[in-house]
């Protein structure tokens, strides 16, 4: 098991790397790249990488790479296979370069670098989130709560009669499930003299940002056939935020939030719901 001075160490190098990569990504908003797709799960946000999100990730690896020799790391990329180390190490690092590259290829906001180490047991104990627009950078590890740019990360407090925020990808208006939780969210709403405000667009990565920087909100994927409902890589580093606030984070049906699946990376059987209180959680398990 890993120390909390080892544990320290660990997340101010992902740190760096996810620094280094974000601010990389950033220089080349603006420029040209080469796009392509690639063959994954069923939305268009799910299938888009650039020479960004490879260069990126290299870039991360390069400050990685002794941390994985010297503790004996397993590995998970969304840009490279699943060479199932996952299963076999104590710990590995799982990378997302470029979390929302369909927003920043669009030029617009919604993307990010996520980084966790996450333990075989499928809990992760290091966070780390940078958001290249905003050079905001998220750290964590297990039981020393949440920092933003060096100092404690502190939620805004919900008003009397605020917005309820969700916030999700443009996928979920097309899910089928989409116009019964709509009218049951918004049902609900009216029941807490609140409204429903919908925030669209953004990758998984800033969708569970902006839930743990709301007042409140959530954002979730509920259960589906088809292959997809974002990836391990998606929800590690935003996991452990969320824990380390007290806030509600768990698979949809209010289970443990399971990050290491042998049989798949994707989360389409489980589901995933983040939300700032668990009343809100509960109401949307009780849609399934």
């Amino acid at each position: 098991m890993l120390s909390e001075k080892e544990l320290k160490s660990l997340c101010q190098t992902a740190a760096t790397a996810a620094t280094v990569a974000g601010q990389y990504i950033q220089s080349r908003f603006d420029k040209h790249y080469t796009r392509r797709h690639k063959e994954t799960g069923h939305s268009l946000a799910s299938q888009v990488v650039t020479e960004i999100d490879v260069k990126a990730q290299e870039i991360i690896l390069e400050h990685l790479n002794s941390t994985i020799q010297n503790y004996d790391l397993g590995l998970l990329t969304e840009e490279a296979a699943d060479d199932q180390s996952r299963l076999d190490k104590p710990y590995f690092w799982c990378i997302d370069p470029l979390d929302g590259t369909l927003p920043f290829t669009e030029k617009r906001t919604g993307y990010a670098v996520s980084i966790a180490l996450i333990a075989n047991s499928g809990d992760p104990v290091i966070g780390v989130v940078y958001v290249p627009d905003l050079a905001y950078c998220y750290t964590s590890f297990k039981g020393a709560g949440v920092w933003l740019n060096g100092s404690p990360f502190v939620r805004e407090k919900a008003a009397v009669n605020d917005s309820i925020c969700i916030y999700s990808d443009r996928a979920l208006q097309h899910e089928t499930y989409f116009e019964p939780v709509n009218d049951r969210l918004n049902e609900w709403a009216r029941h807490k003299n609140a409204q429903i405000k919908y925030h669209s667009g953004f990758g998984s990565v800033r969708n569970a940002l902006g839930v743990m920087t709301s007042g409140t909100g959530c954002c979730f994927k509920l259960p589906k056939e088809t292959k997809g409902g974002g990836s391990i890589w998606d929800f590690a580093a935003t996991r452990l935020f969320f824990e380390e606030l007290d806030l509600h984070v768990s698979d949809a049906r209010g289970g443990r939030l399971h990050l290491n699946d042998e049989k798949s990376t994707f989360m389409n059987e489980v589901g995933v719901i983040y939300a700032t209180g668990s009343g809100l959680a509960e109401f949307i398990q009780g849609i399934i």
